[in-house]
């Protein structure tokens, strides 16, 4: 029998202020509520944190400045 799990798994999107990034953040967020998404963006002229203001707020989702 599994246990039931009360944590989030984290999960790491690089670019997630672009275009594909910030339609698939959402949607990740909604379908996978066990998940915790970490968004790593450099914000360069493709980024925009704008794109995902409907997610800011929530709990499951961190947003971090970076380049890699």
């Amino acid at each position: 029998m599994k246990k039931a799990r009360n944590h989030s798994m984290p999960i790491l999107i690089t670019g997630g202020c672009g275009f594909i990034g910030s339609n698939f953040i959402p949607y990740f967020l909604q379908k996978y509520p066990n998940y915790l998404i970490i968004n790593l963006d450099k914000l360069t002229y493709a980024g925009n944190r704008e794109n995902l203001k409907d997610v800011v707020d929530n709990p499951r989702y961190k947003f971090i400045r970076g380049d890699i």
